[in-house]
C-alpha cells in the first residue's frame, strides 16, 4: 500500500522522468535504471559511476544528483515501479502530492508549471492495432494525444487505461514527455447499451 503522502520520488531515485500518465517504461528499462542506480550510489563504485550518468534538466532529478540513496531505497523504488498495480497507486499518490505542493507554494515550478485545461475532444485520437509494430503506446492500446509547444508532436499522451483509472474523477493531469509543462484533461464517462465504458469529452 502506497502512503497518501509521498515522501520519496521513486522516479528520481532511478533517474526516470515522471509524466503523470501511464509510465512508458518497460520492465527491462526499469531494471536497467535500477542496476544503474545501484552502481551510481554504491559506496565503493559511486565516484566512478557518477561520471557516466547523464545529468538531466528535471528539478527533481537534479536534486537527486546531490543526494546519496541507500540500497533499500533503490530496491523499494524498483519493486514499486516494476509492479503495474503498485506503480498505478504510487503514480496517483505522487500526482496528488505534487499538486498539493504546487498549491501550497503558489504553483511555482513545483508541479504543473504552465498547466493547461482542455477537453478530451480537443485531443487527437489514434487507434492501435494488436499487431502494431514498435509504436510507443502499443502496450496500452488506443490513445489520445496533443502536441506541446516544446516541439513534441505527441508530448501529451493519455491512454484508455489512464482514463479508466480516473473515470471516477472525470479528469486527469498529465505531463509532457519532453518538457516540464502539464495539462489537465476533462472527460465524461458514458455507458453504452452493452455496458461498455466510453470516454467522451466534456461539453
Amino acid at each position: 500500500m502506497i502512503p497518501s503522502s509521498v515522501e520519496q520520488d521513486f522516479y528520481a531515485i532511478l533517474d526516470l522522468p515522471f509524466t503523470g500518465a501511464s509510465t512508458p517504461f518497460s520492465k527491462q528499462q526499469i531494471k536497467v535504471a535500477y542496476h544503474r542506480a545501484l552502481l551510481k550510489y554504491h559506496p565503493d563504485k559511486a565516484p566512478a559511476a557518477a561520471g557516466s550518468v547523464a545529468t538531466t534538466a528535471s528539478t527533481d532529478r537534479s536534486r537527486a544528483e546531490t543526494y546519496t540513496y541507500t540500497v533499500d531505497e533503490i530496491t523499494t523504488a524498483y519493486k514499486t515501479l516494476s509492479d503495474p498495480f503498485l506503480r498505478t497507486d504510487y503514480d496517483r499518490s505522487l500526482r496528488l502530492s505534487r499538486l498539493k505542493a504546487g498549491e501550497k507554494h503558489g504553483n511555482a515550478d513545483v508541479f504543473h508549471t504552465g498547466l493547461e485545461v482542455v477537453d478530451l475532444e480537443d485531443l487527437g485520437y489514434e487507434e492501435v492495432d494488436d499487431n502494431n509494430d514498435g509504436h510507443e503506446a502499443d502496450s496500452e492500446g488506443s490513445y489520445w494525444y496533443r502536441s506541446c509547444r516544446c516541439g513534441d508532436e505527441k508530448g501529451f499522451l493519455v491512454t484508455e487505461q489512464d482514463l479508466e483509472r480516473e473515470a471516477e474523477h472525470g479528469e486527469i493531469i498529465i505531463g509532457c514527455r519532453g518538457c516540464s509543462l502539464w495539462m489537465k484533461i476533462l472527460f465524461a464517462v458514458e455507458a453504452d447499451d452493452d455496458n461498455d465504458v466510453e470516454e467522451k469529452g466534456n461539453t
